[in-house]
């Protein structure tokens, strides 16, 4: 069986990643993500994959992704589920990272190192801009990143082009953001949710793209093998609380600077969180998600 996923256009070579990014100004590598690529959201994205990783391990056994596999890693940030990845599927196997953020990939290849994964390999650029051989991968994840594409339909189609028949695309996505909540409930919470979802509208792309699954797989011929609602509950300093009180520590300051969250709403939010910690009393409901196996048929 062959083990090779070919980038025929990748314009990202692992070699010449630091003279690429030399070429770029620290405020146009951070315009790439929404959440900057700061050693900040690094951090923030480590707690986030260590609040998910055993969902992730569990979509890992059902699509079935075993040692020697080559899989694609769609989006994949500073490269945490990438070296997951890595471990499952062995020396004898291959983990394509992509990412469009050459700040996050220089941390990827430094960490990957450092870990002594050599078969994970850097991609750089856009995933819409992705070519691979037909027929070249046994499976592809993504986690939270076909909920930011215009047009999503495009890059599942190509994906699943390049599945040899059998492999599986693994989806970790939303599937209702905006009814996460606050347990007493809170006000505050609730309009910096609903700020939020007013800036994934304007976004352009569709922040509950789990409600899409059922028919882009069909549409790109793919069987929809498993397709799970995911909610989870967390107390204070649980994972899931901090990871939700993170996400919002970061995000709702930049609505500010847009103009689409007051300045007095983002204080009284803070207190409000601060409040709740002290306290020691409250829960957060995340947002719903589902998981997903999509096989490619034999």
């Amino acid at each position: 069986m062959e083990r090779s996923a070919r980038l025929r256009s990748d314009p990202y070579d692992a070699a010449a990643m630091g003279s690429e990014t030399t070429k770029r100004s620290d405020s146009e590598r951070e315009r790439e993500y929404i959440l900057t690529t700061e050693p900040a959201e690094i951090e923030r994205l480590r707690l986030q994959h260590h609040a998910w990783i055993e969902q992730a391990y569990a979509i890992f056994r059902k699509s079935g992704i075993a040692a020697g596999d080559v899989v694609l890693d769609l989006g994949c940030g500073p490269g945490f589920t990438s070296f997951e990845l890595a471990r499952v599927v062995g020396p004898a196997g291959r983990v394509i990272a992509r990412d469009e953020s050459a700040r996050f990939l220089e941390w990827l290849a430094a960490e990957r190192d450092r870990l002594g994964l050599a078969n994970v390999e850097p991609s750089h650029g856009k995933v819409e801009d992705l070519e691979l051989a037909p027929e070249s991968l046994d499976a592809a994840y993504a986690r939270w990143l076909f909920c930011w594409l215009a047009e999503p339909e495009v890059v599942l189609a190509r994906v699943a082009r390049a599945l040899k028949p059998g492999g599986a695309v693994l989806l970790q996505d939303y599937l209702d953001w905006g009814r996460m909540k606050l347990l007493p409930r809170s006000r505050i919470f609730e309009l910096g949710v609903e700020a939020c979802m007013e800036s994934w509208r304007k976004s352009g792309g569709t922040i509950d793209f789990g409600t899409l699954v059922p028919t882009l797989a069909a549409a790109t011929r793919l069987e929809v093998e498993t397709f799970d609602p995911v909610a989870r509950i967390g107390a204070v300093g649980s994972l899931e609380w901090r990871w939700i009180g993170g996400f919002f520590r970061s995000y709702l300051p930049k609505l500010v600077e847009k103009g689409s969250f007051a300045a007095s709403d983002l204080e009284a939010w803070n207190a409000d969180w601060a409040r709740r910690e002290s306290a020691g009393e409250g829960y957060c409901h995340a947002p719903t998600m589902v998981d997903g196996v999509l096989r490619k048929p034999r």
